[in-house]
């Protein structure tokens, strides 16, 4: 990790565990707790699975006591969004649809991964339905709320792992970005939000596993508990084209003099509000206090919200095809909206789409061959209220721009369907009380290069202290 882990909890609980100088089931006992004191307040867990959890650390600590090391993340407190399979646990999708699913069978390989590596999961966190949204609500787990701001959206899609990261129940969470789903509830929630290259992590049952643009993600106090966590989840899968061409994690840079990075203020929107933009540029300030160097162009690129749409869209229709009429009526609006638009695409659209997302890969390649780095603005605006109508148009500095899709996340939905590793950055408290971030991204399978520059970054430009938080792993 090249010094960044030095600063990383997950390293250091683990060492602590691993060393006998703390017990697991001490650690365990103080997530949970905290844990269910955050669902109390907060709404961020779909389900706790403290009586598995407890006797994993229990047999940990006796393992430990034995003379075995488990592994790096030796008894580190881990959540998993609610539509990653837990062994054990039902995986419900936040929506109404699942609500009495069975225990899944198995763990999807990251799961697997994590529970080899040591880590124990405490419980599933709660995603928006069917991953579809960008705000922090699902029919079945009802409103996660923003420990910032309750009246303000805590994101969307992996809800309940940015608001209990932010909380401090664990240092890190297993989440997914198809759109902006671990970057926006970080930006939203004051965490760091890590989208790796895609395939790196491999999500090995999803449908359609040439066309994806679905990344395994994580959530995390600081960057160097992302660092820590990383290598563990990484690495080839059978089942994931995507993922059998990734190569061992290169080691990372050790300083920003000379990189250059690029600054893209929009990505296809139609506007940034200014305090959005003053903060951006206070990241851009930063790196060139650390010795790179910044240059500003404008975005020349298709939007990419018309092409992920389609693309995300069709899935949708895909999925829900044989649905009867009943359980469609129990969709989320917003998710039965996208699949009625989806039902009037022609094959010719979905072509024209994925022809589309290839030329957005190759344009941002172009880039990369002049710039080391790339950062924008997480979001186009402040954080929305927690009840925003995703019917309304958004507005910034008084002027309504059109969908909050389209105009909020357009630099983070450029992301998932051209593969580059990204990562959101807090940087601030916005005029509402929510937490402004920007977004540092960098080149295929530079991951660790990514991670290093942006803990730097970080250290110019701590997080927020949230308000709610005051708990200490």
């Amino acid at each position: 990790m090249d010094g960044i882990g030095r600063e990383s909890e997950v390293a250091r609980l683990a060492a602590a565990h691993a060393a006998g100088t703390r017990r697991v089931t001490e650690s365990l006992d103080g997530a949970l707790t905290r844990a269910e004191a955050a669902q109390a307040g907060f709404n961020c867990f779909a389900a706790l699975d403290g009586a598995r959890a407890r006797a994993a650390a229990a047999d940990m600590d006796a393992r430990i006591a034995a003379g075995q090391t488990p592994g790096p993340l030796t008894g580190v407190p881990v959540s998993v969004k609610d539509i990653l399979d837990c062994a054990g646990l039902p995986t419900r999708w936040g929506s109404l649809l699942f609500a009495a699913a069975q225990p899944a069978a198995s763990d999807v390989a990251a799961v697997s991964r994590l529970r080899a590596a040591g880590a124990i999961i405490i419980g599933k966190t709660t995603t928006t339905e069917f991953a579809h949204s960008p705000l922090g609500s699902s029919p079945i787990n009802g409103l996660t709320l923003n420990p910032f701001a309750p009246g303000l959206t805590c994101g969307g899609s992996s809800s309940g792992a940015g608001t209990s990261v932010a909380l401090g129940v664990t240092p890190v969470s297993l989440a997914t970005d198809a759109g902006c789903s671990s970057r926006l509830p970080a930006a939203a929630t004051g965490t760091y939000g890590f989208k790796p290259t895609l395939g790196l992590v491999p999500h090995e049952r999803v449908p359609d596993a040439f066309g994806s643009f679905i990344h395994l993600g994580l959530i995390a106090r600081s960057v160097a508990d992302i660092a820590a966590t990383l290598p563990v989840i990484a690495g080839p899968s059978p089942a994931d084209p995507w993922s059998l061409r990734a190569p061992p994690l290169a080691p990372a840079a050790a300083s920003l003099e000379g990189a250059r990075v690029l600054l893209w203020m929009r990505a296809g929107n139609a506007r940034v509000s200014r305090e959005v933009e003053a903060a951006t540029r206070a990241a851009a300030y930063a790196l060139e206090r650390l010795g790179a160097e910044v240059v500003e162009e404008d975005y020349a690129l298709a939007a990419p919200d018309p092409i992920w749409s389609t693309l995300q869209q069709t899935n949708w229709a895909l999925r829900f095809a044989s649905t009867s009429a009943d359980d469609f009526a129990r969709l989320s609006p917003a998710l039965r909206a996208g699949i009625e638009a989806a039902r009037g695409f022609s094959a010719l659209d979905l072509m024209r789409a994925q022809v589309a997302r290839a030329q957005l890969f190759r344009g941002v390649q172009v880039k990369f061959a002049q710039y080391d780095f790339i950062l924008t603005p997480c979001l186009s605006a402040p954080l929305v209220a927690a009840d925003f109508d995703l019917s309304e148009p958004l507005v910034i500095d008084g002027e309504a721009v059109g969908p909050l899709r389209a105009e909020w996340t357009s630099a983070l939905s450029l992301f998932d369907l051209s593969g580059h590793p990204a990562l959101a950055v807090p940087v601030g408290l916005g005029e509402n009380g929510g937490p402004l971030g920007v977004q540092l991204v960098g080149r295929w399978n530079a991951d660790m290069a990514l991670l290093s520059a942006a803990a730097r970054l970080a250290a110019e430009m701590p997080p927020p202290v949230c308000p709610a938080a005051g708990l200490s792993i």
